[in-house]
């Protein structure tokens, strides 16, 4: 394809780049279910093979007539006894030079003060509040006997969250000022915050600031990181994704012939369900292990054959049908109403940690659980960049495509709608399907897609960027109408601006490539994906610095004007970051 139209991009105010071109920057006390009794949920093996995306091969011409973004079936995700039906693995991505991978350090589980300025006192773990911002540190045993809040409960104060009635209060309810921090698990710092009311504003028509506590406060020093990142999380799940699960009561593994069975119980219901590993190691050489949302062993994206590979079957976890919450599945069957604003995106996330935690479990797997990346493109992009960011035993997250409901900005996806661009935004996802939480969708369903009031979010897809870090992510996208370029390019640098303020800009990397097939790597992304992986995944010298790259030429916007989104400074911050996976 010949090289698009140079057009200019304003990066910041004042400064200028041409598109294309590269440069460098540097809960949990779990609520009672409802549901009296047991159940016994045991749900298929997951499949081999990764559902074809109708929309591989797609150009900017014919997205709008496929939609873009292809989904799983209505019937997945209720309970079956045996693995869904295989459908055809997708076509085998460009190779990759192997490499092998050292022995890599394992990151401390040591606690690590996180001192607030209000305390001087050495702080130990804390207990995870019910239905905080998702997950558990790790898989830790809640106390049942807890009083437990009504799913309603885990917002702010006001009317029903997502109605236009709701009342809710004007500031989000204060982060915790105190807490702990630890190294390695699902959620670092302990204990979360609740989740807020995030659909009911008040209005912000420029993206919410990345750097500012839920108290109104903002970050000063590095070492404060993990607590705003718990915060920021809150705000996403809030706002777009619904409430992430926390882990089961327990959860137990076994591993024979390649295969890893999980069986689980919260409350008094049990699940399980399993999983294969493709090229794994062994217990005392094991492999980096990337898993794929969507299933399968061959992403798009190619990995080389030193790190080992595990296909997510989303519906095992979640459906995906339109409007339909909780979306049916294992986290319905095991958690019922307690999900019922949860999308099928943070579902899958949850199906993720759960895949860690089972690893973990099982070092005879040969799966070095310090070296973890989620992948996936189109429908499955949304889903990997979830199980990535919400999991902090993830090292590197490799989203592609995921246009919106990936790394792109609803308030910049308005904005190209506002123009005429054929483009999938907030009103049109959430009535294709339930990828987003159910306030999200109460809030779009059926609106306007040139006037969505994008800004009564009180926080937007930079912020699942942001919360990537300390760790590593590379977001890869594609020149066409649908994706929304620009609102990816938007969401993936307006993100990394926490990475610059950490001190890490380097393990960011943002490239929209001229327009291509859907879902067909291009060469041209080739280069930044092999550095992330040889840097992050196989613990090798390389430079990830300098990935940015913005190719709009079928974008109404053009370019992402930060001084039309952004009314917020990058702040100095000051001491260490209390953990740091690659250290």
């Amino acid at each position: 394809m010949s090289k698009p139209p140079v057009e200019k991009q304003h990066v910041a105010p004042g400064t200028t780049v041409e598109a294309g071109q590269l440069r460098s920057r540097s809960r949990r006390t779990f609520l009672e279910l409802s549901a009296s009794g047991a159940a016994s949920v045991v749900l298929g093996a997951c499949s081999s093979n990764s559902d074809p995306d109708p929309g591989v091969g797609m150009t900017a011409a014919t997205a709008s007539s496929t939609g873009a973004d292809q989904s799983l079936s209505s019937a997945p995700g209720t309970v079956t006894s045996g693995p869904p039906a295989a459908t055809t693995p997708p076509a085998t991505p460009p190779s990759m030079p192997n490499a092998t991978p050292p022995t890599m350090p394992k990151p401390t589980t040591t606690p690590v003060a996180n001192p607030p300025a209000s305390s001087s006192s050495p702080m130990t773990q804390q207990p995870t509040p019910a239905l905080g911002s998702g997950g558990g540190g790790g898989g830790a045993t809640p106390d049942p006997t807890s009083a437990a809040p009504t799913p309603e409960g885990m917002a702010g104060a006001g009317g029903e969250p997502g109605s236009p009635e709701g009342t809710g209060t004007a500031e989000p309810t204060p982060a915790p000022s105190t807490g702990s921090v630890m190294g390695g698990k699902e959620n670092n710092f302990t204990p979360l915050p609740a989740i807020p009311d995030g659909t009911n504003g008040p209005s912000n028509k420029m993206l919410p600031d990345p750097f500012k506590f839920m108290d109104g406060t903002r970050i000063t020093s590095k070492a404060d990181w993990e607590k705003l990142r718990a915060d920021l999380s809150a705000m996403i799940q809030a706002a777009v994704y619904g409430p992430k699960m926390p882990a089961p009561d327990t959860l137990d593994a076994t591993f024979s012939g390649g295969k890893v069975t999980v069986n689980m119980t919260v409350g008094g219901k049990n699940g399980s369900f399993s999983f294969s590993i493709s090229g794994g190691g062994t217990a005392d050489s094991p492999k980096p292990c990337v898993i794929i949302c969507g299933g399968g062993t061959m992403p798009s994206v190619p990995f080389p054959d030193s790190v080992a590979r595990i296909g997510l079957d989303n519906a095992t976890f979640a459906g995906d049908s339109a409007g339909v919450y909780p979306p049916p599945g294992l986290v319905k069957d095991l958690y019922g109403d307690a999900a019922a604003k949860s999308g099928s995106d943070i579902c899958w996330a949850w199906g993720a940690s759960r895949i860690i935690d089972a690893l973990e479990k099982v070092p005879e797997a040969g799966i070095d659980t310090t070296r973890i990346a989620t992948t996936g493109c189109s429908f499955a992009g949304k889903g990997a960049l979830a199980m990535g960011v919400f999991d902090e035993r993830v090292a590197l997250t490799v989203m592609q495509e995921g246009g919106s409901g990936g790394s792109a900005l609803w308030r910049v996806s308005t904005a190209e709608a506002a123009q005429g661009q054929n483009i999938q935004e907030a009103t049109e996802i959430c009535d294709e399907k339930n990828w987003e939480g159910k306030d999200f969708h109460t809030l779009f369903s059926k609106k306007d897609k040139k006037t969505a009031p994008v800004d009564m979010l009180i926080a937007d897809q930079h912020f699942a960027v942001a919360i990537a870090a300390p760790r590593a992510i590379l977001l890869i996208e594609n020149d066409i109408d649908w994706l929304g370029p620009v609102a990816a390019y938007g969401g993936g640098v307006s993100g990394r601006k926490v990475y610059e303020a950490l001190g890490i800009a380097d393990r960011c990397g943002v490239s929209v490539a001229a327009n291509h097939g859907h879902c067909q790597f291009p060469g041209s992304q080739q280069a930044a994906v092999t550095a992330f992986i040889n840097r992050f995944l196989l613990g090798m010298d390389a430079d990830t610095s300098g990935v940015d790259e913005l190719n709009a030429t079928n974008s109404k916007l053009k370019t992402f004007k930060e001084a039309d989104f952004i009314d917020w400074d990058v702040p100095t911050l000051d001491g260490d970051l209390p953990w740091d996976p690659f250290a």
